[in-house]
């Protein structure tokens, strides 16, 4: 389990990480919790995959939902990354804005 957050604690992320690829968790933004899934891929596990990344994406329960998407790299190993360089964007289907964030994650 990842469990890192912004040093502004703005956005955080908990998630699973399987061996074989899949991601699942949460990932919460300025205080709203959203479901995700996603997939990363280990540096290294094939000739050319320098980096470790990841993709994620979801939205919350509310009846007008948000939707969530974010992508990243990590630095340090796939099962205990020691930060993430993380970029998302946020849509909200009730009043049709969207909003991205870039940042750092580190381990809580």
């Amino acid at each position: 389990m990842w469990n890192m957050k912004s040093a502004d604690g703005e956005t955080s992320i908990g998630v699973s990480a399987s061996g074989t690829g899949e991601m699942s968790g949460t990932l919460v933004f300025q205080e709203v919790a959203y479901e995700v899934t996603g997939e990363w891929a280990a540096s290294g596990s094939v000739p050319g995959r320098d980096y470790s990344a990841f993709y994620l994406g979801g939205g919350n329960s509310k009846s007008a939902p948000e939707f969530i998407a974010a992508a990243g790299t990590m630095k340090g190993p796939g099962s205990a990354p020691e930060s993430i360089a993380l970029n998302l964007i946020r849509t909200d289907s009730h009043t049709g804005l969207q909003y991205g964030w870039d940042g750092e994650l580190l381990p809580e």
